[in-house]
């Protein structure tokens, strides 16, 4: 399953934002949400930025997928990766 996952616009370029979540960075296009700008909180999926997030909102979705990371892996028996 691929869950979206907030991130932060570190630089724009040509209708693509290079993206930064959970320490991995990555591209993503602006095609649906052009008015983008660098330091907004963004959901992506499928390399397209989705919608910008209010910081609040990011650092409440981040925490709770998080949480949700660490109450499967205890589940499973194992630790989860940092940040997860």
């Amino acid at each position: 399953m691929c869950i979206a996952y907030p991130g932060k616009v570190l630089e724009i370029d040509n209708g693509m934002a290079l993206v930064e979540t959970d320490q991995r960075r990555r591209r993503a296009s602006l095609l649906l949400v052009p008015e983008t700008a660098v330091g907004d909180w963004v959901v992506v999926s499928a390399g397209t930025v989705l919608r910008v997030l209010e910081p609040e909102e990011a650092t409440e979705i981040r925490t709770m997928l998080d949480e949700a990371a660490r109450a499967e892996a205890a589940l499973r028996g194992v630790t989860p990766p940092d940040g997860g």
